[in-house]
């Protein structure tokens, strides 16, 4: 088992990944010798609906909660996955109007160059 400080040290130098979590959670586990059941365990989160999620069954999706709890279990930031962000993004995009038009500006924008 890492120490502290050695848990601390991985968790600053982890960049974000572009990789979607159902693909990306599977290396993660291969490389910790991890099953998904004690990753469900670790996470506190349904094995059932991890492992759905993981091979996209039912069209499910990971929510911004399930990245923020599997990414503390394997020690990572909590926005290491793509959806996270995303979902961030989407909420705030949703909540603040004037927020949602300068981003919709800056896209219309960067479309016609």
């Amino acid at each position: 088992m890492p120490s502290q400080p050695a848990k601390r040290a991985r968790r600053r130098n982890a960049k974000w990944t572009d990789t979607p979590f159902a693909d990306e959670v599977p290396r993660l586990l291969a490389e910790r010798g991890m099953s998904v059941r004690a990753l469900a365990r670790e996470a506190s989160v349904s094995q059932p609906h991890l492992s759905r999620v993981l091979r996209r069954a039912d069209y499910k999706t990971p929510s911004l909660e399930l990245c923020r709890s599997v990414a503390k279990a394997l020690d990572l930031p909590e926005d290491y996955f793509p959806e996270f962000r995303e979902a961030v993004v989407s909420r705030h995009v949703e909540e603040d109007a004037g927020f949602r038009d300068r981003v919709y500006s800056q896209i219309l924008r960067s479309a016609r160059n």
